[in-house]
């Protein structure tokens, strides 16, 4: 066995919300990814937590948001794949600090995150997910600002 087979590819644990955040947290994996050798984890969380009390008939309709996240994910990552980096994508539910410490902790190296994400009221409620993921998170962590 050589010192190749020892290596281990790192893994960034990449959160997707669709904000302008993500996508700089994603270019920033797009720049670094393949010269860390590493395989980029991005995850998108359906954040349960404003959809309770809505008036829904029924359940709210999970399978439909998991098939949007899930397709939103793979358009995301699509440029990075077409630079060679290798990905994959997963859809949690829950609250996305949260989920994006359960990844991490099961398979991650790095939690990479944009610095703003959704904002706005829900993130006046909820909190910021890099804020939470600052205090909260067992692992590293990159907090990517907006550049301007």
């Amino acid at each position: 066995m050589g010192d190749a087979a020892l290596v281990k590819t790192c893994r960034l644990i990449l959160g997707l919300d669709g904000s302008d955040g993500s996508q700089a947290a994603l270019e920033w994996c797009r720049e670094h990814a393949a010269l860390l050798d590493a395989e980029v984890i991005a995850v998108g969380v359906i954040d349960l937590a404003p959809l309770i009390g809505l008036p829904w008939a029924g359940a709210p309709p999970l399978e439909d948001f998991r098939r949007e996240m899930s397709a939103a994910l793979e358009i995301s990552v699509a440029t990075l794949r077409a630079t060679g980096v290798t990905c994959r994508t997963i859809v949690k539910e829950g609250n996305p600090a949260a989920m994006l410490e359960e990844v991490a902790d099961e398979s991650g190296d790095l939690i990479v995150v944009g610095r703003r994400g959704r904002g706005g009221f829900a993130e006046m409620l909820l909190g910021s997910v890099p804020h939470a993921l600052a205090h909260h998170a067992r692992g590293p962590l990159l907090v990517v600002p907006l550049t301007e």
